[in-house]
Order: structure tokens, then C-alpha cells, then sequence
């Protein structure tokens, strides 16, 4: 019995190092996610990007800018238009902007640190850093006045926080998932069971058969927005802006990205679980690269712009600047631009790479 119990044992291994799923699950998956969180979060802690805007010109104000440049833990750009340095912490691609500005009639001058309620920790850590600068400053000037008078200011409105911020990343990720498992599976499953061979020997046409997927993907899409932001606004106090009706439009142009993406994956893929591996392969890094769960100028500079390439960065920026930041519709109309981009890319890419049956 016990020769028979380690013969079964060695048996069960043998058939779990030879399935390519099981092992990418058990080891593969695994490794990447801690590779991804380890590049994410296994550096030393920083405060993330700042732009400063020296308007005031004194030998004080440049000695500021020196020091926060020779700053360890915060990456200092340096700007100089105002406006545009407060824009960009508002849209997330700068964690804190210092404008500095001449005093009048004798008084010195005011540098105000813009931040974010969304990134409360770097924006507390940012007012640690810029007030221990411009506290040092005024030590030097002896008897003296302060040189700089520092403040902080939000670019949010007072109700904007983390939880505003998330809404739209949580709706984003539940559009991807939905659409790109919900049709690569799909596809996948009835290949393998000979269900689309018939859907061929039907009159229906690919466009119709797709279209008619693609519809009930949309009204699903409709459905987790609307019921998403009730919740968010009744359980939590969610901020939603008037333009939040913005956010149909942006849903419906992404849903439609990841319906591409679940289409190139169910084209090429041989097997649903197969089918399942590639899929998260692809969604999982782009939940922690995308700035669903934290802006992402808070990321490394690498990965910041690899954001930029992913449709889950558009998609998530789109809704929240629709539902939460209340900006115009043009400003969300650029992100609905790229999606439709990347969705003719890969429904193309896709249509050339269909298979109606089983590759032999």
C-alpha cells in the first residue's frame, strides 16, 4: 500500500508539471507578481514628482528650488507656467506643483504647494519636505523677516478624496474584466466545441454574430456604471460631478477596447483555460500600472509611461475626470480618442486573425 500510495503521488505530480496552465498559475503568475509589486512598491519611500514655478526671482526663492532639487525621496521638475503646473496635479501627472511668486509693497514672497486629497500620503509628505526647505531659509535670515511664506493648497474640491479617486478605477476594472473574459472565453469554448463551424454554415454573417455580442456588452457596460456610481454615492459620500454623464460615452468606447482585446485573445488561444491564463496576464498588471488604485505620477518614471500605452490608464482617466474632477468634455473626449484607436487597431489585427475552427 505504500509503494502504491507514493507510485500515485509521483503519477499526480508528473500530470501537473505537464499541464502548461497549472504551472503558470502555481509558479509563473506568482513570480510576476511579485516582480510587478516589488518594482512598484519595494524602493524606498518617495514623494513622488513635483514641478516648481520660481515667479519671484530672489536669491531666497532660487536657493528653495536648489534645495528641493538636491532633495532626496522627491523628483523635482522645474516649469514656468503656473496654470499649467496646478492643471497637471489636478489630472494626476504631478503629485505637487510649488508656485512661488513676488511679494508686494515689502512683503515676502508666498510659495503655495499644490497638492491632491487623492494622494493624501505624498501630498503630506510633499508639505514636509517644502516646509523643512523654506523653515531653513528663514533660520539663515537672522532677526530677520521670513524670506518665503509657505502654504498649502488643494486642487481638489473640499470633498474630493481617496475614495473619489478609486470609483473610477474600480468601474474601469470592472469594464475590462468583464469584456475581455467575457468574450475571449466565449470564443474560445465554442470554437473548441464546434459551435461557431455551425454558426458558419448558418446565414448569420461574423459581423452580425459579433454585433449582437458586442450590444449585450454595452448594455452591460451601462448597467455597472450607473449602478456603481450609486453605490459609491450612497455607501460612501462619493463626490460626482454634473458632467458625470460623460462617463456613458467613455464606458461605451472602452467596454469596446477590451471587447478588441478579448477578441485578439480568443483568436489566437487554442483552449479556454489557456484562454483564462492570457487574459489575466494581460489585466492583472495593467490593474497596479493604469492608476486605478493610486495616480500614476506616483509610479517610477519607466512605468509612468508605459501607463500611457495601456487602454485601462484612458479608460480610468476618462471616468474620473467625467464623474469626480467635473472637467469639460473635452478634456474627457481626448481619452475617448485614444481608445477608439486602440480599438480599431486590435479589432483589426483581430478580423485577419480569426479562426472558425480548431488549428489542427
Amino acid at each position: 500500500m505504500r509503494h502504491r500510495f507514493w507510485h500515485t503521488t509521483a503519477a499526480q505530480l508528473k500530470m501537473t508539471f505537464r499541464n502548461r496552465i497549472a504551472l503558470f498559475w502555481s509558479l509563473a503568475f506568482p513570480i510576476i507578481l511579485m516582480s510587478l509589486l516589488g518594482v512598484l512598491f519595494g524602493s524606498s519611500v518617495s514623494a513622488g514628482t513635483i514641478t516648481v514655478v520660481d515667479l519671484a526671482h530672489t536669491p531666497e526663492s532660487q536657493q528653495l528650488v536648489t534645495a528641493l532639487v538636491h532633495t532626496d525621496g522627491v523628483d523635482t521638475k522645474t516649469g514656468t507656467d503656473a496654470a499649467s503646473a496646478e492643471s497637471k496635479v489636478r489630472n494626476g501627472d504631478r503629485d505637487g506643483a510649488l508656485v512661488i511668486r513676488p511679494g508686494q509693497n515689502g512683503a515676502p514672497a508666498s510659495a503655495v504647494l499644490f497638492t491632491s486629497n487623492t494622494s493624501a500620503a505624498q501630498a503630506g509628505i510633499l508639505r514636509g519636505i517644502v516646509g523643512d526647505a523654506t523653515s531653513t531659509i528663514a533660520l539663515r535670515e537672522a532677526g530677520g523677516h521670513p524670506p518665503i511664506a509657505f502654504r498649502s493648497q488643494s486642487v481638489d474640491s473640499a470633498s474630493l478624496d481617496y475614495i473619489d479617486f478609486l470609483l473610477p478605477g474600480i468601474i474601469a476594472i470592472a469594464i475590462m474584466t468583464s469584456s475581455v473574459f467575457g468574450l475571449s472565453t466565449v470564443l474560445v469554448d465554442w470554437r473548441k466545441r464546434g459551435i461557431l463551424r455551425r454558426l458558419k454554415l448558418t446565414p448569420m454573417p461574423l459581423w452580425e454574430f459579433l454585433a449582437s455580442r458586442v450590444t449585450a456588452s454595452l448594455a452591460l457596460t451601462v448597467v455597472q456604471v450607473i449602478v456603481l456610481i450609486a453605490f459609491g454615492r450612497l455607501a460612501f459620500g462619493v463626490h460626482i460631478a454634473e458632467s458625470a454623464w460623460a462617463a456613458i460615452p467613455v464606458a461605451l468606447v472602452g467596454c469596446l477596447a477590451f471587447l478588441a482585446l478579448g477578441f485578439f485573445i480568443g483568436s489566437m488561444v487554442g483552449s479556454p483555460e489557456t484562454a483564462d491564463a492570457v487574459a489575466n496576464s494581460i489585466t492583472t498588471p495593467m490593474m497596479f500600472l493604469s492608476g486605478t488604485f493610486f495616480p500614476v505620477a506616483s509610479l517610477p518614471a519607466v512605468l509612468a509611461t508605459i501607463a500611457k500605452l495601456l487602454p485601462l490608464y484612458y479608460l480610468a482617466s476618462g471616468l474620473r475626470d467625467a464623474t469626480v474632477r467635473g472637467l469639460p468634455f473635452s478634456d474627457v473626449a481626448s481619452s475617448i480618442a485614444v481608445l477608439l484607436v486602440m480599438t480599431a487597431v486590435l479589432a483589426g489585427i483581430s478580423l485577419r486573425t480569426f479562426r472558425w475552427e480548431p488549428a489542427n
